[in-house]
């Protein structure tokens, strides 16, 4: 997959920190992980498009079959076509993928994370899965435990910046992913409606998520610290820049709504290209490739 394939993707949007991240990859990486995203993108369409649980539910069972016909080597999706050509799949990727659909199937209807229990759930299933095994095929083994372990907690991460980010864009479709506890915890209030900016007092709530979410990425980073090799580039990006645009939301939260902000393409590049820069160095450091 090129550049421009990579910005037509769905889901690595370009300008996106994962279109950037992504570009640092090998073509083959990027390839799996890209499509890794894309089937989370679809299967959180099928739950949440459809205007009546029973059609979504229905899409979903067809992908509960379909992911089972990946494992064993006859996918009929375009997409699952396309990641059976990528890599191999067997029974052993099996509870990933079911936790994926698990995570779609939660989404029907959703219309508040409780718990935080329920808000780890939701941010392992939405995107640490996808994360997960798209290092776990890109990296070509299941052994590296850490590694793959490090892509769930980047995976979270991610998807706490994400609810911060579309708090607003949720408020309007009745959706509130962010526990009550964090909001009495922070000493936040309860959100009545989308406000722009956010309301100061919900603002400490969304503070709160940022905080876990970079406490989620300094994780994934002590892992990939012990194991520097090239095909971690990508996801060291990655985390450097989903910590910089937290910086960003927090420093702009005040003044705009968190759907609207974002570092500029070229801010993202030249961060990019500094990450990048920093794990090779690390790999010199560790005396080459770990792979």
């Amino acid at each position: 997959m090129t550049g421009n394939e990579l910005s037509a993707s769905p889901v690595v949007a370009d300008g996106s920190a994962l279109h950037y991240a992504l570009l640092f990859a090998s073509p083959r990486g990027r390839d799996i992980q890209t499509a890794m995203l894309e089937l989370g993108f679809e299967l959180g369409r099928a739950a949440r498009s459809p205007s009546t649980p029973e059609v979504a539910y229905s899409r979903l069972n067809w992908w509960g079959d379909e992911l089972a016909r990946l494992t064993n080597a006859t996918p009929r999706h375009p997409l699952t076509k396309r990641l059976s050509a990528l890599c191999a799949w067997t029974s052993a990727d099996s509870d990933l993928l079911e936790q994926m659909l698990t995570g779609a199937r939660n989404e029907i209807g959703l219309g508040r994370i409780e718990t935080d229990e329920q808000l780890a759930l939701h941010c392992f299933r939405n995107d640490g899965c996808a994360m997960a095994l798209g290092v776990s095929k890109s990296f070509g083994s299941n052994r590296v435990e850490e590694l793959v372990l490090a892509g769930i907690w980047l995976g979270r991460g991610i998807r706490l910046t994400e609810i911060v980010r579309r708090f607003n864009l949720d408020l309007i479709d009745g959706r509130i992913l962010i526990p009550q506890a964090v909001f009495h915890s922070s000493g936040a209030s309860l959100p009545i409606g989308p406000t722009v900016p956010v309301d100061e007092n919900v603002r400490p709530a969304l503070m709160e998520i940022l905080d876990r979410s970079d406490e989620h990425l300094a994780r994934a980073r002590q892992l990939w610290l012990g194991r520097p090799m090239e095909k971690m580039i990508p996801y060291w990006v990655a985390l450097g820049l989903y910590e910089a645009l937290n910086q960003k939301i927090r420093e702009r939260l005040k003044t705009l709504p968190p759907e609207q902000i974002r570092l500029s393409q070229a801010g993202m590049l030249w961060r990019a290209w500094r990450c990048a820069r920093s794990a090779q160095r690390l790999i010199k450091t560790n005396d080459g490739d770990f792979s």
